[in-house]
């Protein structure tokens, strides 16, 4: 099963920034990611033409399987 951490951020531009991360650990609390979303805003990291991050608008794993059919 493939797990992605998906970071969705509102921009001073009134929309939506979503970074996904491959392969998180499976145990973060809310804090924590919280606290690592905060740190992605105030570091500045991306060119956005979206505008700037400017907060939190959700934080959630995703998981997908995949179940071969024909082979």
């Amino acid at each position: 099963m493939k797990r992605v951490l998906e970071l969705t951020f509102k921009t001073s531009l009134e929309k939506t920034f979503t970074l996904q991360i491959q392969n998180p650990k499976a145990d973060l609390s809310s804090d924590i990611v919280e606290d690592a979303m905060n740190k992605i805003m105030k570091l500045n990291l991306f060119n956005l033409n979206k505008g700037e991050l400017v907060s939190i608008h959700s934080a959630q794993y995703i998981e997908r399987s995949t179940r071969q059919l024909i082979k």
